[in-house]
């Protein structure tokens, strides 16, 4: 019996860690306000690229509406964006693995669009840094990115390979942005995979040498078997597809795998 207390004491002390006050009605609309402004343009980009598929709009380019110019960095973009609202509103500490998927989308961007700053590509990124700082300014509470390193001897690996394997293709996608002309100039369709497939396989390497951050790892998976599956069917950058495809798949299976481990299950429960 003397040690229920200290138990409820340390009980107490996660739950508040993990929770904050109750939102006021300012900081509510201080959330909505910005959440509207950083959601707006990905939105935007998924109603458009939804209906150019449906009415075949473009029909060349349905590799990338799937995927980079597209549907699949969209999916990335407001999934580190949402959650992070939601637990806002809620007045909750966003994980750690929302605040991570956020941070890299942006920090990938950035870094294409140094190496290609054609296409509008600068103010998009620029657009999405600064509206998504306005959000994290406006939650109650903020991820916590303090993260120890403890590298995963079958995950890292495999991310490491797909990495070393999927840098070329980001390198010439760049290269294609910064000698686009015409169409393609204007709308930099080989930035957005440049910047679509350094996201995933950055995720990917986090995921692998970050505990914290596992559960990133099949989501970085099923990103790469997506576009890899798609480029592939439709002809599409071969051969970085298939190796994205191949490279998918394994990741999504071994990091499931892995994740069923008992060890591997207390660990992921202690860093929820």
């Amino acid at each position: 019996m003397r040690n229920a207390a200290p138990a409820r004491t340390a009980t107490s002390s996660v739950r508040t860690d993990r929770t904050s006050a109750h939102p006021g009605r300012l900081r509510r609309t201080a959330l909505v306000a910005t959440g509207l402004l950083a959601c707006a343009i990905p939105v935007v980009f998924t109603a458009e690229l939804t209906r150019m598929l449906l009415v075949g709009e473009l029909p060349e380019h349905r590799f990338h509406q799937l995927t980079g110019q597209g549907l699949l960095l969209c999916a990335l973009w407001l999934g580190g964006l949402l959650p992070l609202l939601r637990a806002g509103w809620s007045g909750r500490r966003p994980s750690v693995v929302t605040g991570a998927l956020h941070a890299v989308v942006v920090a990938t961007g950035a870094a294409c669009a140094v190496a290609s700053p054609r296409g509008g590509a600068p103010v998009l990124v620029g657009v999405l840094a600064v509206t998504g700082a306005l959000l994290w300014t406006a939650l109650p509470t903020r991820p916590r990115l303090h993260l120890r390193v403890q590298v995963d001897p079958v995950l890292a690996p495999l991310w490491l390979v797909a990495a070393a394997l999927t840098m070329p293709y980001v390198l010439a996608q760049i290269a294609l942005q910064n000698a686009a002309t015409g169409h393609h100039a204007d709308n930099p369709h080989f930035f957005d995979m440049a910047w679509l497939a350094l996201a995933l396989v950055t995720l990917g390497v986090l995921a692998a040498v970050l505990p914290a951050l596992r559960r990133l790892g099949p989501v970085a998976g099923a990103g790469l078997t997506w576009t890899g599956a798609v480029g592939t069917a439709l002809g599409t950058d071969r051969p970085w597809t298939l190796v994205a495809l191949v490279a998918g798949l394994c990741a999504v299976v071994l990091s499931v795998a892995l994740a069923r481990r008992p060890e591997r299950a207390r660990e992921a429960g202690s860093l929820i």
